[in-house]
């Protein structure tokens, strides 16, 4: 079987994770970069080893190149629904950075352009691909801690300073901890939620939440409390100037389980080494999870895998279509009930 071609748009931090699980991938290969940015073109393309001829300071350039096959977009998240329409016009399968896209609009143009197109696309949420998800979901679907109650989740970092020209506190570039690390806590809780009742995932039937607005007008610290059906809630918490716990706890019945590392399982990249922990009439049982794979291998393997099978959505628990457009909605839900409102709302 040959290799799905990969071409990467912008050449930042995570796409630097991207390339590197393309290495030990099975079925991609990375043959080409973009970027307007002269020098990080000619860093990331020497790093790489990418040829001259596949390296682009035009997106166009690449999405017109009929040797590539897929695109990873890495760029910041308010460009990310056009890249992905552009991408599909063209004929290119399409992994996407979270979020996405910044609202629940732009989400749905960029499904129903995806549909159009007939090409593949998956939303970068790299832990749903870790083999400890579908772990989880199978000890919640034994009943082992009985019905689940209460989910609390938080992914949270400290800056340490405002960095005004930085992406993460400019509210044109969408910035803040919702759109950028809060959407982990909420897909884990609708995943959860859904799990529990028998489904892919559930929706929020509604959301309260409070935040610290920053002087560069972005959330840099907030707080949300879900509720689905069956009364299950989930506390979810984000930051870009404090540091969280970072974890999962899903409270039953009869126990709980506790996920150490749920979004980042494994420093740097990889090896991966994370536990789950079920304490239940208290015992507490732990399933070990090792490799020496990098964090992102999973999900470049899949989406890969895929391509190569030509069907046009990863199967579950990955990011499917529906479960993006949900996610998104949640956001939007998050920051209407916090006064965080941007330009493309």
């Amino acid at each position: 079987m040959d290799k799905i071609r990969w071409g990467i748009i912008g050449p930042g931090s995570i796409a630097h994770n991207f390339a590197d699980a393309l290495k030990q991938s099975y079925s991609g290969e990375l043959i080409s970069i973009a970027s307007r940015t002269s020098n990080k073109l000619e860093e990331f393309g020497n790093k790489y080893q990418i040829k001259n001829e596949f390296r682009f300071n035009d997106y166009d350039a690449l999405l017109e190149n009929e040797k590539i096959d897929a695109v990873y977009i890495a760029t910041p998240h308010v460009f990310h629904a056009d890249l992905s329409i552009r991408a599909a016009g063209k004929g290119k399968h399409i992994l996407c950075e979270k979020p996405g896209a910044v609202n629940f609009a732009e989400a749905s143009r960029v499904i129903e352009k995806i549909k159009e197109a007939g090409v593949f696309y998956k939303e970068g949420f790299m832990y749903r691909c870790h083999p400890q998800i579908p772990a989880l979901i199978n000890i919640i679907k034994q009943n082992t801690i009985g019905n689940i109650k209460h989910i609390t989740s938080s992914f949270g970092f400290d800056m340490k300073k405002v960095i005004p020209d930085h992406r993460l506190f400019d509210k044109k570039l969408a910035g803040g901890a919702i759109l950028d690390v809060g959407l982990y806590p909420v897909s884990l809780s609708r995943m959860v939620a859904g799990a529990a009742i028998g489904k892919k995932f559930t929706n929020p039937v509604s959301i309260s939440a409070k935040a610290r607005i920053g002087e560069t007008g972005v959330d840099e610290i907030s707080s949300a409390t879900l509720k689905f059906e069956n009364n299950i809630i989930a506390e979810v918490s984000t930051a870009i100037m404090q540091n969280m716990d970072n974890n999962a706890i899903i409270e039953g019945e009869v126990g709980k389980i506790i996920i150490d590392d749920p979004w980042m399982p494994g420093k740097d990249g990889g090896p991966y080494n994370t536990k789950i922990r079920v304490i239940k009439n208290g015992t507490e049982e732990i399933q070990e999870f090792k490799g020496p794979e990098h964090l992102f291998f999973f999900e470049a393997e899949l989406a890969s895998q895929t391509i190569s099978k030509q069907r046009t959505e990863v199967p579950y628990p990955g990011m499917t279509w529906d479960d993006t457009i949900g996610n998104i909605k949640a956001l939007d839900m998050w920051r209407k009930e916090i006064g965080y409102d941007l330009e493309e709302d």
